[in-house]
């Protein structure tokens, strides 16, 4: 299971905290599996990476899980959802966990 469930606006989400080092982030296979699956059946999950070095935060889908584990997070950059400050990071997950619930939402 994930760090943290959110609840904002009537809108469920699973939320993975991952510190970013030399580049990379450690995902395990149950994590791998957890957000693959609770993907699948259309639940919304997210990971927020932190970059101690740079100090910003990157938002990534679930979905993303197997591409955060395989590969290095400059590389995933362009595909993530936010990168930026905490008070950004909390509004953009908010707009995509209801982008996700109103379908509207690609991962």
């Amino acid at each position: 299971m994930p760090d943290v469930y959110i609840c904002m606006d009537g809108v469920p989400l699973w939320v993975e905290l991952k510190i970013i080092k030399n580049n990379r982030v450690s995902v395990s296979k149950s994590q791998i599996a957890w957000h693959s699956a609770h993907n699948r059946c259309g639940g919304v999950s997210f990971f927020l990476l932190h970059d101690p070095c740079q100090g910003d935060l990157y938002l990534f889908g679930g979905a993303s899980t197997l591409d955060l584990g395989a590969s290095c997070v400059s590389a995933l950059r362009p595909a993530s959802l936010y990168i930026g400050s905490m008070a950004g990071a909390v509004r953009e997950l908010r707009a995509c966990g209801l982008a996700a619930w109103t379908g509207s939402f690609i991962a």
